[in-house]
């Protein structure tokens, strides 16, 4: 059997919950909160609860300020956030304080209870519809620093400065090997600073490195 203690503000959604959890016979309400301090209140009369299922805003605290204290004194309470925001700032940080759940309040009737299961399993558990939504901008994040990796094209005189830098010479060494003007290698030395978007000659050889636009050197 699982105890959840729950808190939220709006009671027809309090009601709401009470009847989905009940329904089933593994999941036991121990108890219900209108806000944070009354949650607090329940915990410190003797209640005893695996889950603390919080809204987010809660009118005097926030959901994850609630589960911060909730940690302090119970650090076997398990914490979930059930929550209509989709900013995923609200998600890292929430998993930051240490809650271990954290779904909307969209997610379906099942979606919830298995959540609610997984979590008292001590595992960690985000909604399908988060889910979903952080794969598409990891995707997209992925897309355009593909996209911009590939389009860094350097010319064959660029990248014989780039090697060289990499093996720790000079401007002015560069121009002897080369028979070049040490203002022409600073020229390039900056257009590879531009191409690449870094800022000095350390992070430009590590930038070349990551993207393949250098060898990695041999182990010894």
């Amino acid at each position: 059997m699982t105890n959840v203690l729950i808190a939220e503000d709006h009671g027809v959604v309090r009601a709401g919950l009470f009847q989905v959890l009940t329904a089933d016979c593994d999941i036991c309400v121990i108890g219900m909160a209108e806000n944070g301090q009354r949650a607090l209140e329940l915990l410190a009369s003797g209640i005893q609860t695996d889950i603390l299922l919080t809204d987010l805003h809660l009118g005097d605290m926030s959901g994850i300020e609630l589960a911060q204290k909730v940690h302090l004194t119970n650090p076997e309470i398990k914490s979930m956030i059930l929550t209509m925001e989709t900013d995923e700032r609200y998600l890292s940080e929430a998993f930051r304080a240490g809650i271990k759940g954290f779904l909307l309040k969209g997610t379906s009737v099942d979606e919830l209870l298995y959540g609610i299961k997984k979590v008292n399993q001590n595992r960690f558990f985000i909604c399908t519809e988060l889910t979903e939504r952080l794969s598409k901008r990891l995707t997209r994040d992925n897309t355009r620093r593909q996209q911009a990796y590939t389009a860094i094209e350097l010319s064959g005189r660029e990248t014989e400065i780039l090697e060289l830098l990499s093996d720790g010479y000079t401007n002015a060494e560069i121009a002897d090997k080369l028979f070049t003007s040490r203002r022409t290698v600073e020229g390039h030395r900056q257009s590879l600073l531009n191409k690449t978007g870094v800022r000095n000659t350390p992070e430009l050889i590590k930038f070349a490195m990551m993207q393949g636009l250098l060898e990695m050197p041999a182990a010894n």
